[in-house]
């Protein structure tokens, strides 16, 4: 990898009761439900970085629950058996890839929020005097051009993977299943950062995007009215649109909504980088978790 929806839980409901009676296990599946209801709910309304920051710390949430999971006597029990050894030592080799995923999309809104940075400084010594600003704007989005060029292979490769669970997706043991679940929604909240990162609107998606939602023949509410942007396809469609002008001196509320539109950005995507970076510790404690209970 390079580097740089409608009321679901009576159906849930119904599936959890297959599922291990522990009171803790249980507090750890409402999570999962949880997390899906608010996958559905804003899938298909918003594409805006703060939406999507709320489901990166969601996923963080559902990760922090997973630790004390995988540690129950009863978890270990089952995962040790050596049928599914196997499984596990995939699963391992999931969570690095994983691990990737998170550096190259932390790397990708690093260097979109380091661009913002560095743009704002130039208008702020420009001081009103907006004479050969478009150079700067336009090595901005020379540098957001590459950044969506990694994004695109990026994104491709996790549409490949989404189609390979779509083949492979058979239930087991419920542990098993949780952790297949939960890498499923790590996936699901990585292609939204992704089109975040492009300025897509997470409703257009490639067909069979939905594993979760597919995999347990739910249903979804699909949103008719206007979705909201991402902060960075704003700017990205500000700064295109002022450089019909770059012949000329831009005009100053032009720039000035250039300003509010990169400060807002940087502040959104700060709190995305912070979560990512939150995210990566998390896949780390899981995949030593699960080679402790290999070495068992």
């Amino acid at each position: 990898m390079a580097t740089i929806s409608s009321n679901t839980k009576p159906h849930y409901h119904a599936r959890s009761k297959s599922l291990p009676s522990s009171s803790d296990q249980q507090s750890i599946f409402n999570k999962f439900y949880r997390f899906e209801d608010s996958q559905e709910a804003t899938n298909f309304c918003s594409s805006s970085s703060s939406f999507i920051g709320n489901k990166l710390k969601c996923l963080n949430d559902m990760y922090e629950s997973i630790q004390p999971f995988l540690i129950l006597p009863s978890t270990q029990q089952s995962l040790a058996q050596g049928c599914y050894k196997e499984q596990l030592n995939k699963f391992l080799d999931e969570l690095v890839g994983l691990l990737d995923l998170c550096s190259t999309t932390k790397d990708a809104f690093s260097i979109s929020m380091d661009c913002a940075k560095e743009l704002q400084s130039v208008i702020r010594r420009k001081r009103g005097n907006n004479h050969g600003l478009t150079s700067s704007i336009e090595g901005y989005l020379s540098h957001r051009r590459k950044v969506k060029k990694v994004v695109c292979k990026t994104l491709s490769s996790l549409q490949k993977q989404w189609a390979s669970s779509v083949k492979e997706s058979h239930r087991t043991d419920a542990n098993i299943n949780i952790l297949e679940e939960m890498r499923l929604n790590t996936l699901a909240v990585f292609e939204s950062l992704l089109n975040c990162i492009l300025g897509s609107n997470t409703q257009s998606r490639p067909k069979g995007w939905s594993l979760v939602s597919k995999m347990k023949g739910s249903k979804r509410v699909h949103c008719s009215e206007t979705l909201e942007e991402s902060e960075l396809k704003k700017v990205d469609d500000e700064l295109h649109a002022s450089m019909i002008y770059k012949k000329t001196k831009l005009d100053s509320s032009v720039v000035e909504n250039v300003k509010v539109g990169l400060a807002d950005m940087e502040f959104s995507l700060q709190d995305i980088c912070d979560q990512l970076e939150c995210l990566c510790r998390y896949l780390i404690k899981t995949r030593v978790s699960i080679l402790n209970i290999l070495s068992c």
